[in-house]
C-alpha cells in the first residue's frame, strides 16, 4: 500500500511567485534601463541572442554530451579530474560568453556608438534569457510540473522502478525547505549586476582600445562560475552550502554595482538620447 504523497502547498506556492520573479524580473530592469538611460529596447535583444549561442546553443549542449559519454568514467573514479573538470567547464563559461558578447559588440553596434547606455541594456537582456532558460525560470517550473504530474497520477499503475523514482522525486521535493525557491531567486536578483558589470568591462575594448578588458571579463566570470561549482563540490550539497553560494554572490554583486558606477561615461547619455529621437 503506497503512502499518499502530496507536493507542500507551501513549496507549491513560494515557486511559482520565484518562477514569475525570475521572468518577469528582466523586462522590469530593462524598462527602467529604456526609460531612465532612453536605451533601445533592441539592446536588450541582442544581449539575449548573444547568450543564446554561447550558452544553450552550444555550449551546454557540448559539456552535456561530454559529461554523459566520454567523461562518465574518469569522473566516476578520478577525483583529481573531477575538479579539472570544474574548472574546464568555469573557463569555458568565461570564454564562451564573454567573447560572445565581445563578437556581439562587433556584429550588432559595428557602425554605432558602444556606450555604457547600450553596455547596460546589453547585459540586462544576456543575463535575463540566462535566468528564465538556465538559471531557475524553466528549472524550477519542470520540476515542479514533472512533481505535481507524478503525485496526480496512480503509483501503484507504474513499474516498480519508476514508482519508487517517482516517490523519491516527490519525497525529495517536500524535503526542501518551503522558502528554497526564493534562494534561485536572490540568485538571480545579484546575476543580473554582473552580467552588466561584465557587459561593461567588456565595452572598454571598445571605449579604450584595450583588448586586456576582454581578458579581465574572463577571469572574473571564471573565478565567480568556478566558486560556485567548487562549493557544493567540496563541502556536498546542502541547504547551507546553497546559501553560503548565495551570499557569494551578492557579495560579488555589490562589487558589480561598483565596476558599473566606476565605468560610467556621462556623455553617453546625450548621445543615446540623440540617437533615439532620430529613430
Amino acid at each position: 500500500m503506497l503512502p499518499e504523497i502530496h507536493i507542500s502547498p507551501a513549496l507549491l506556492v513560494i515557486a511559482v511567485i520565484a518562477i514569475v520573479f525570475v521572468v518577469v524580473l528582466p523586462f522590469i530592469l530593462g524598462g527602467i534601463a529604456h526609460q531612465k538611460l532612453a536605451v533601445g529596447w533592441r539592446y536588450f535583444w541582442f544581449g539575449a541572442l548573444v547568450m543564446l549561442v554561447a550558452q544553450p546553443l552550444t555550449r551546454v549542449p557540448l559539456i552535456e554530451l561530454l559529461q554523459s559519454t566520454v567523461l562518465v568514467p574518469v569522473l566516476r573514479t578520478s577525483v583529481v579530474f573531477t575538479w579539472i573538470w570544474l574548472v574546464i567547464q568555469a573557463v569555458t563559461a568565461g570564454l564562451f560568453e564573454e567573447v560572445g558578447r565581445y563578437l556581439g559588440y562587433r556584429l550588432f553596434m559595428r557602425r554605432e556608438p558602444k556606450t555604457w547606455a547600450k553596455a547596460v541594456m546589453y547585459g540586462i537582456g544576456h543575463e535575463g534569457l540566462e535566468s528564465v532558460l538556465l538559471g531557475g525560470g524553466v528549472q524550477i517550473a519542470l520540476t515542479l510540473l514533472s512533481a505535481l504530474v507524478l503525485s496526480a497520477i496512480d503509483l501503484n499503475s507504474l513499474p516498480v522502478a519508476q514508482r519508487q523514482a517517482a516517490i523519491q522525486q516527490i519525497v525529495s521535493i517536500n524535503a526542501l525547505p518551503p522558502w528554497s525557491p526564493l534562494l534561485i531567486a536572490w540568485g538571480r536578483l545579484w546575476s543580473f549586476p554582473l552580467q552588466v558589470a561584465l557587459s561593461v568591462m567588456v565595452l572598454q575594448v571598445f571605449r579604450r582600445q584595450q583588448r586586456s578588458w576582454l581578458l579581465f571579463a574572463i577571469l572574473f566570470h571564471t573565478l565567480i562560475d568556478f566558486l560556485t561549482l567548487a562549493l557544493p563540490q567540496a563541502f556536498g550539497e546542502s541547504t547551507a552550502i546553497e546559501l553560503l553560494t548565495n551570499g557569494m554572490l551578492c557579495v560579488f554583486g555589490l562589487f558589480a554595482v561598483w565596476i558599473i558606477w566606476r565605468l560610467y561615461e556621462p556623455g553617453d547619455q546625450v548621445r543615446v538620447t540623440e540617437e533615439m529621437k532620430s529613430r
